[in-house]
């Protein structure tokens, strides 16, 4: 779409804020019944007509930053964008391998899950089939905020990620995917942007280079530290990569390596993926979990917990076992034969540990030499949990596989103008989805004590429209890192939001909406709908429910 009509006066059927996954999906919902409606005898496709999508990366990126050597999906492929709405969707995992002529190969090898790479290439093939067939998308721009409209619209407010232009669109229908962005433990907050601390989410393209400039601007006789915060899935694979990565080597390159996991748990927590636990990811229990009572909500969450979080895969954990073991017979061979140990990576896991403070030891945080790399160790204060006794470390660098916060969402609404449509005053801590049919009485909108998604500051950094599930790619000097956003018990105002994951507004005191545009949440729904929420296991059938909601 070309830039000289964006602030046209054109009013769009639907906007979707993001393209990862979740707004993929729609959008492949959207294509399905557009063809439907215009089968029909009178061929109208009205309310699906002008549809947009806005990502702010130049291009559609899925998880970048762990697309790691023979990684492999987590779950079937047939939990793809479209098959379990619709099996006969051109967008299915099957319909992308019977395009690559890769059909009977995938079934020769003999598995459901396929690599992440190809699981990556799938649904950028998908992208491309979108855009193909009528459904646009504006890369490289990012949201700034959203303002009432007129006639029954919302004004979406975007800029250029290029030149900082802003735009104004106008939609009846929003779509809000903002996927993830990169959360770290909170004493790091004193110390990020640094160009040697990196969230896992921006791992594979940066690794390489802080390798390269620690090795530059270090004495080759010196054992090179590199520290691994979490106790997930990746910060397991992380550890897993650094040990390949850094064991590759031989000649003149002597150099040694040291890489500490630091993790809260006392070892790795294996994933429940047993079949009983799965149908915890079914579409059917969302209807299930959106019908339970708060209390009732919460214990389930708590339950499956261990089905998706701080968990690692069986299959990984034994591999890692084995890494570590086979550093415990080199060191008994080189014990026995009184030969050095000539392994140049050593792998060592700190279990039971909290990080109290981080200080970079040669430059202060923020200045021109920070941001440049000039940086030298970093200094970690850390502390026992069970025993409370301190402990201080160093390392050259350090990785952290600390997990993803999706609440950017809720700053968007609470920094707009159309915020006060949802009961929302701009005073309260902690926004607190709640299942509903209608939407509050605009009296009945006061603040409450809840135990929901903290709201950051109205000023924060503009809300960025990546990848519904994907991992938001900033480079490493200019990471939006944040420190850790903590769930705690504040003052909070009450959002409604109904099954079909559409935001409700304030409604007269005759049941009426006082506002009439429709504002849906993807993917970060988990509190109210289930722990499926932010994964890919219910995509399609997501999708079809908020494109039926729209037309009705």
């Amino acid at each position: 779409m070309a830039h000289n009509d964006q602030n046209s006066e054109v009013i769009f059927d639907i906007i979707g804020l993001g393209f990862g996954p979740a707004n993929l999906a729609i959008a492949g919902a959207i294509l399905e019944k557009r063809d439907a409606l215009a089968s029909t005898q009178d061929g109208v496709t009205k309310g699906l007509a002008n549809v947009l999508f806005i990502e702010k990366n130049p291009e559609f990126r899925w998880h970048p930053g762990m697309l790691l050597p023979n990684t492999r999906m987590q779950i079937s492929f047939l939990k793809d964008l479209a098959t379990l709405r619709s099996p006969k969707s051109p967008l299915t995992f099957l319909a992308y391998l019977h395009s690559q002529d890769r059909l009977l190969p995938f079934i020769n090898r003999g598995s459901f899950t396929p690599t992440r790479k190809e699981f990556a290439d799938y649904l950028t093939w998908s992208a491309g089939y979108i855009e193909n067939h009528g459904i646009d998308v504006q890369y490289n721009e990012e949201i700034v905020r959203l303002a009432d409209g007129e006639d029954g619209t919302v004004v979406v407010v975007t800029r250029d990620a290029t030149d900082g232009t802003e735009y104004k669109r106008k939609t009846r229908s929003l779509v809000i995917s903002p996927g993830g962005s990169a959360k770290l433990p909170p004493a790091f907050s004193a110390i990020v942007p640094h160009p040697r601390i990196i969230h896992s989410s921006t791992y594979a393209p940066s690794i390489g280079g802080i390798i390269s400039s620690i090795n530059a601007s270090s004495s080759p006789e010196r054992a090179l530290r590199i520290g691994v915060v979490g106790s997930g899935q990746s910060a397991a694979e992380v550890l897993l990569d650094l040990h390949s990565r850094l064991s590759i080597g031989g000649g003149q390159d002597a150099r040694k390596y040291e890489v500490e996991l630091i993790f809260r748990a006392g070892s790795f927590k294996p994933s429940d993926d047993t079949p009983f636990s799965n149908e915890i990811f079914d579409p059917s229990t969302a209807d299930f979990m959106f019908n339970l009572p708060p209390s009732a909500r919460h214990d389930v969450l708590k339950e499956y917990h261990h089905t998706n979080y701080s968990v690692v895969n069986p299959r990984t954990i034994d591999t890692l076992y084995e890494v570590f073991y086979d550093q415990k017979l080199d060191d008994a061979i080189a014990k026995r034969s009184r030969k050095e140990d000539n392994s140049r990576v050593r792998l060592t896991l700190t279990p039971h540990t909290r990080i109290v403070s981080v200080e970079d030891t040669s430059v202060e945080p923020g200045t021109e030499d920070a941001a440049s790399g000039n940086s030298g160790p970093i200094h970690l204060v850390l502390q026992n949990t069970l025993t409370h006794e301190l402990s201080e470390s160093t390392y050259d660098a350090i990785i952290c596989g600390t997990g993803y916060d999706r609440s950017s969402w809720a700053r968007l609404l609470e920094s707009s103008e159309i915020g006060k449509h949802f009961g929302l005053s701009g005073s309260a801590a902690t926004l607190d989805l709640t299942p509903s049919k209608v939407g509050p009485e605009a009296e009945a909108s006061n603040p409450t004590t809840g135990l929901q998604a903290e709201v950051g500051p109205a000023d924060q950094a503009p809300y960025n429209a990546t990848s519904g599930t994907s991992t938001p790619l900033t480079s490493p000097g200019h990471s939006p890192l944040s420190s850790s956003q903590l769930l705690t018990p504040s003052r909070s105002t009450k959002l409604h939001i109904s099954r079909n994951y559409r935001l409700l507004p304030v409604t007269s005191s005759d049941g009426s909406p006082q506002f009439s545009p429709k504002i849906y949440l993807q993917g970060c729904t988990e509190v109210t709908h289930g722990l499926s929420e932010s994964l890919l296991s219910i995509l399609g059938v997501r999708a079809g429910l908020v494109v039926d909601d729209i037309l009705e």
